[in-house]
């Protein structure tokens, strides 16, 4: 009678089983098709296009490599656009990756009302575009703020915008105003008990020793996140040049995607620009490997 009564319990929990999975199933399903077609199905098509020459009204005629060909022989805007993409993103990583770190770690020392200032600062939603038109007319030669302030504390105007040397400068100053990832790191440092600090302290540990072997390897979790993001955002930067600067003075601030914009919308290479889109790709995947890999998460205890 027991095992009877064994077996019955057995096949309703498999019969629940069967139904729990069917639900979620059917739940999945959306997410399941959308990826595909918005995910998957683009990319497929990409690996196509890049050995197409591409045309949309007609059958695109097979070209093998030559499209990667065009990048990867002796092509000089090809390293023109890679170099200031590495430099942007280099640029980038120093001032909006590092910075606001330190800033948020430094922040949580001072008063609690600055904390809320900067805190609320952080959360007022600035629309993107309309922040770096703004910047653009801050860095006007003639009637700009910046070169306004610098004019009536005494020191000479700047081209800012118009110089190469500090074009690619001016485009990455506005993230770190811009974007907040202080505020993410504030809330990190906010969840490490206080224990932990005060253990240190009795210990004899000094500010910066409770930085290196608190603060850092807490944080680490976040960092490794924010830092994949900002790498793989920062090599496809093509908003802030396109904008400001259109990719000069000289091609000083001309980026990778921006040279995949003019071939594919303004000289309708579709194959060239899919190809250059790949290389950027497998790029960006071999640098997020190389992070995955070197750069650990674990919080060491």
């Amino acid at each position: 009678m027991k095992s009877s009564l064994s077996e019955v319990k057995v096949d309703r929990r498999k019969k629940q089983f069967k139904h729990i999975r069917r639900l979620s199933s059917i739940f999945a399903l959306p997410a399941i098709l959308i990826q595909l077609i918005f995910g998957w199905f683009p990319i497929l098509t990409a690996f196509i296009i890049a050995f197409q020459k591409f045309y949309i009204f007609r059958t695109p005629p097979f070209v093998g490599l030559d499209n990667f060909k065009f990048f990867l022989s002796h092509n000089p805007l090809t390293s023109v656009v890679f170099r200031n993409t590495l430099y942007y993103t280099v640029l980038s990583l120093g001032l909006v990756f590092l910075i606001p770190i330190f800033v948020a770690i430094f922040l949580l020392e001072m008063k609690k009302s600055i904390i809320r200032i900067m805190m609320i600062l952080w959360f007022i939603p600035v629309a993107s575009m309309a922040g770096i038109i703004i910047w653009k007319w801050f860095y006007n030669p003639q009637y700009g703020l910046f070169n306004g302030i610098l004019v009536s504390l005494g020191f000479p105007s700047l081209r800012w915008l118009d110089d190469p040397r500090l074009a690619m400068f001016c485009l990455v100053l506005p993230g770190l105003i811009m974007y907040g990832p202080g505020l993410i790191y504030i809330a990190t440092l906010q969840s490490i008990p206080e224990e932990l600090y005060e253990a240190a302290e009795l210990e004899g540990v000094d500010f910066w020793g409770k930085i290196w072997y608190i603060s850092l390897p807490r944080m680490r979790p976040i960092m490794a996140m924010m830092l994949i993001l900002a790498v793989i955002g920062n090599l496809q930067v093509f908003t802030q040049p396109y904008v400001m600067t259109g990719g000069g003075p000289n091609f000083a601030t001309y980026t990778v995607v921006m040279y995949v914009f003019d071939l594919a919308f303004r000289e309708m290479a579709f194959g060239k620009a899919t190809a250059l889109a790949i290389i950027l790709f497998f790029i960006i995947m071999t640098l997020v490997i190389i992070q995955r890999k070197y750069f650990k998460e674990n919080i060491d205890v």
